[in-house]
Formats: C-alpha cells, structure tokens, sequence
C-alpha cells in the first residue's frame, strides 16, 4: 500500500502544481478569447500565489484535527471544479477557481509531504513528492501552449480538473494515520526562533531562482533558440529535474548547506544565458543539466529542512514554507520582469545576484548560529 500512496500522493501533486502553471502556456488564447490585457492575464499567477501564500497555513492550521484521508481530498476540489469551466468559460471564474485553488494547494502538499516523509523518512518521502512538482511544473506550461493551438484553453483546464476529481476519490481510500502535527503548536512556531530565520530563507532562495527561471524562455530565445529548441530545452531541464529530486533526497543532511550552491549555480546559468549568443549544444545542455538539478533541489532541501525544524508540527511547517516560497516566487518573477524591461537579461543577472547575496547570507547566519543541525534533527513525522 505504501507504493500506491507515494504513487497517488506523487499524481496529486503534480496535477495541483499543473494548474498553478499551466496557464502560463495558456495566456496566449485566453487573452485572445476572453479580450484580456497581459496584466489582467498575468493576474491569474499572483492571485493563485498570494492565495497560497496568505490562505494555505491557516487552512492548514484550521484542518490539523480532521482525518487526513478527508483533508486530502478536500484540498483537491477546488482543482477538480475546473470542469466548471465548460459550461462557464469566464475571467471571472477562472479568476475565483486561481483563489480557491491557491489556497488548497499548500493543503495537499504539505499534508502529503508530511504523510510520506513519516512512511519513509524525511529525504526520500519529500523527494518522491517532489518528482510530481518537477513533472508538473516542467511541463504544464509547453502542455498548456501545445494544447490551446489545438482545443483552446478551457479543455486542458477541465481534463486537469477530471485528473483531480479522481485522485480526490482514491484519497478518500488511504488508511486513516495520525499525523505528528501538535494541537496548539501550529502558530507559535512562528514565534519560535529557528523558524522565522529558515522562512526568510526559503523566500530569499525562491526569489533568486524564480528571478531567472521565470524567464528562462525569454533568455534561451535571446540566445538564439528558436521554438523548436526551447521546448528541448526546457525539457531537458525537467529531466535534470528528476535528477536533482533523486539527489536532494540522498544528500538530505546537507539541505543548509546546500543553499550556498544552489544560489550560486541559477545565477551562474542565468548570467551565462544573459551574455552568450547561439551556444554550441554541448554547452547548452550542460547548462540546462546543472541548473535544472539545482532548481529542484532547491525544492526538495528547503521542505525538508523547514520540516526538520518542528518536527512535531511538520504539515504546519510545510506549509509555512509553501508559503514563504510563494512569496519569494512572487518578488523574484516581480523583480525579473521589471529588470527584464529596464536593461534585458544583463540587468537580469545583476538582480539575480543583489538576491542571492542576502540569501548566502542568512544561511550562513543560520549555519553560524546552529539553527539547523545536519543529521542532528529529530526525524520528520511519526514512525
């Protein structure tokens, strides 16, 4: 049974991160149909970040005493109700489902991620969960733009939200297991001092990879690529991604660490992006190997270390950190678009870098002042 959980866990995560990005793919034909400006469209991905940001710890805080089983479900509804959308095709709901959805997803996630880091330890329980983010952020927006040329935007939004009604109904067959989560602890780990430092963290680590990786199309285009090669591209960097959930979830001791690397390695690959002009394909998917590993290692070391901090309250915690990711999601993507429009990918990179700074150095403060321990931690959930 514990294969079929990862399994159904994996498929539900990958189909809550689809729907956040898929519209990204999808912009193009719902501007188009539904008359909406870029600002408008671009909405659709703050307002499912904030959402997330704002909403999902207290949905989780509010949901620790129920049945996991039915939590689960629950949080996937908001996603199954895209097939509202075919006999309702509208800004308007489209824009009330990004909310609902937003909300939920730090819900599924977190309360997965905490079930299988209890049924198999916290490195390789996140990483398995973490295939299913690779694979549908990788590859929701290309599905997402291949799709609507061919059956418009409504369509992929609805099958997604068929794939999600089903796993909402296998979730409600998983074996009832008490979780590790506190009654009373959820918001005072806030308040507690490792956590607000591995918050601040986890947002300034995001901001600096998605500064760049929002954009990565843009930069593979300015150098050189047409379509074609992009789509190769970026799906070799969701290959890699693979590799670097295998690898986060091996190397888990060293998720603090690790941070160093990560940072350094996206800005690396976005400044070398930014200056080059037609590389060889050797070089180019070197750099899409490395970036594409420590991009989803990124994902995989922060949840565990987060998680590691209280582990008598890991669901609360991850989704704390869900959190804190969306909000750095949400300034990096900010902070690269306007340095996008101010200087173009050279002031890309110097963005990248005047984030990356202050994330090595909290992390190094962390470190210094052991606030994390590698290897020293309680383990993740309940055995």
């Amino acid at each position: 049974m514990n294969g079929a959980m990862a399994a159904l866990l994996g498929i539900g995560a990958a189909i809550v991160v689809a729907v956040e990005f898929v519209v990204i793919g999808l912009m193009p034909a719902m501007t188009a149909e539904l008359a909406l400006s870029p600002a408008q469209a671009g909405a659709l991905v703050t307002l499912f970040a904030l959402a997330s940001a704002l909403l999902g710890p207290v949905l989780v805080a509010t949901t620790a005493r129920l049945r996991p089983a039915l939590v689960l479900a629950a949080a996937l509804m908001p996603f199954a109700a895209g097939l509202l959308l075919l006999p309702f095709p509208s800004f308007a709901m489209v824009a009330t489902l990004r909310v609902l959805q937003g909300a939920t997803l730090p819900l599924f996630m977190s309360l997965a991620g905490a079930r299988l880091a209890a049924d198999r330890g916290a490195g390789q329980g996140i990483a398995l969960l973490y295939i299913g983010v690779t694979i549908g952020g990788t590859l929701a927006p290309t599905f997402g733009a291949f799709a609507a040329e061919r059956v418009g935007w409504v369509a992929p939004l609805a099958g997604l939200g068929a794939l999600a009604l089903f796993v909402a109904a296998a979730c409600l067959a998983l074996p009832h297991r008490k979780l590790a989560d506190e009654r009373g602890m959820t918001w005072r780990l806030l308040a507690r001092a490792p956590m607000p430092a591995h918050l601040l963290l986890s947002a300034l680590l995001f901001a600096t990879m998605f500064a760049g990786f929002s954009y990565i199309a843009l930069l593979l285009t300015h150098a050189g690529l047409d379509a074609d090669a992009v789509t190769i591209a970026l799906l070799g960097f969701g290959a890699a991604g693979l590799a670097g959930n295998w690898l986060a979830g091996r190397f888990v001791r060293w998720a603090l660490p690790a941070t160093y690397a990560l940072a350094l390695v996206v800005v690396l690959a976005t400044s070398w992006l930014s200056f080059v002009v037609r590389p060889g394909a050797l070089a180019l998917g070197l750099a899409m190997l490395i970036w594409g590993v420590a991009h989803s290692a990124g994902f995989v070391f922060s949840q565990v270390r987060v998680m590691a901090v209280a582990s008598e309250a890991p669901g609360f915690a991850g989704a704390l950190n869900i959190s804190a990711a969306n909000i750095g999601i949400a300034i990096g993507s900010l902070a690269g678009g306007r340095a996008m429009e101010w200087g173009g990918p050279a002031t890309l990179a110097a963005t990248m870098i005047a984030l990356a700074l202050p994330c090595v150095g909290v992390a190094f403060w962390i470190g210094r002042a052991g606030r994390l321990l590698p290897g020293r931690n309680p383990p993740v959930g309940s055995g």
